[in-house]
């Protein structure tokens, strides 16, 4: 009789779950219950006292709004990030509790702004939050090569909080009491003037989310060289099998691990029950940034890829990762396939056609086109979502029509 477990099909979701490049759905599940959580603590915490605002970076006005705007709402908590950002954004505001030091200039002002008449049960209730917040935080930094994007922090903080013992944290947690840890992560007027103006959708959710995050693509490692890595034939085949997962074709991962073509097409079959497309793969950099929406993107991507390396990936890893994570953000929009973003990623590290640089609005860092076909001038680039191009068809068809009643058009 035959072992059901020797009859396990692996499915696409197998293939793609290798340790620290995938973010597992109960991990994700996890993200978007704490934001619920804290989210209902602040405006709970604001009720109380409207001193909160300061700390938390919100008033009562705007997240009574968040929470009345439901399709909004979904959109954002749709996503695996957290809405909050940590209090204390550096390694040596944490490192006072920790190890019971000087504090710093962060954490003297954060205890300066707290409300005086403060009761016991706001006490426990920040502690209480402050214990939510920290153990998502401890379980994604050890998890995911890309906590820092999805927690909102530098990547410094992110590697010294996972790599505390546990006994540290508690006794950092009694020495912290009841500061709170963590505040409201969009805290832009950009961000309030699209939420409050029509339904979000995931372009302009993405976009926020790298706006908001302590490290700009331009800031973060460009590439790492496949020829420095020395793999065994099963982590390519592993790296493959995961690559093709997430929709690479069998021709590229072939190239990518140096396999034979019958052999990541047997893989790509097995994975997906069908042929891997066949014909030439996509290799124009207009594309890139041809539309705003593309160049939103493709900046993404290739934001994500650079976090992993940041994080001590290599190439093939933090290809996994982002494509997993981008996957993650657009569920059901992603314009980029993984092709065209293992293409990105080689021309991105070889040459400067296509480079990055901040949008002069909002500082945000941008994919922008510098070859014989399209010049962007950095000092006058600004990004798709400032120039409102992210926002959604109905309401700039409304503005348009609106503007042209305005002027008699």
């Amino acid at each position: 009789m035959t072992n059901s477990n020797n009859n396990h099909e692996k499915t696409a979701e197998d293939y793609k779950a290798l340790d620290r490049l995938y973010l597992h759905p109960w991990v994700a599940e996890r993200l978007r219950c704490i934001n619920y959580d804290l989210v209902e603590h602040i405006h709970q915490m604001l009720v109380s006292d409207p001193a909160f605002s300061e700390i938390y970076g919100v008033d009562l006005q705007s997240i009574e709004h968040l929470r009345q705007n439901d399709n909004s709402l979904r959109k954002l908590l749709g996503t695996p990030f957290l809405m909050l950002s940590p209090s204390l954004p550096s390694v040596e505001d944490w490192r006072c509790f920790v190890d019971d030091t000087a504090t710093t200039v962060a954490v003297d002002e954060l205890r300066d702004s707290m409300p005086d008449n403060r009761d016991a049960l706001t006490t426990q209730a920040i502690q209480h939050h402050n214990r939510q917040f920290l153990d998502i935080v401890l379980t994604v930094a050890n998890m995911s090569v890309l906590s820092a994007p999805l927690l909102g922090m530098t990547p410094e903080l992110v590697r010294y909080l996972g790599s505390l013992p546990s006994y540290k944290l508690r006794t950092a947690l009694e020495r912290i009491r009841d500061l709170p840890l963590f505040c409201w992560r969009f805290r832009s007027s950009a961000f309030w003037v699209e939420y409050t103006a029509h339904d979000m959708n995931a372009d302009q959710v993405a976009h926020h989310i790298m706006a908001t995050t302590p490290f700009r693509a331009s800031e973060l490692p460009h590439s790492a060289m496949w020829t420095e890595l020395r793999l065994g034939r099963d982590t390519h085949e592993t790296y493959a099998a995961a690559l093709m997962a997430h929709g690479c074709r069998s021709s590229t991962a072939a190239t990518l691990f140096r396999l034979p073509q019958s052999k990541t097409r047997q893989m790509y079959q097995a994975i997906h029950g069908k042929r891997s497309i066949c014909g030439n793969l996509p290799t124009s950099l207009q594309w890139f940034v041809d539309k705003p929406q593309h160049r939103l993107h493709t900046t993404v991507f290739i934001w994500l890829y650079r976090a992993a390396l940041t994080m001590n990936a290599n190439t093939p890893q933090a290809l996994i990762a982002a494509a997993d994570l981008y996957a993650n953000l657009f569920p059901r929009e992603g314009l980029l396939a993984i092709d065209r973003a293992c293409s990105l990623t080689r021309r991105m590290g070889a040459d400067t056609r296509l480079t990055i640089a901040p949008c002069r609005e909002c500082g945000t860092s941008y994919v922008v086109a510098n070859n014989e076909t399209k010049i962007e001038m950095h000092h006058s680039f600004v990004c798709p979502s400032c120039d409102g191009s992210l926002l959604p068809r109905t309401t700039t068809r409304g503005r348009k029509r609106r503007n042209e009643n305005a002027t008699g058009k």
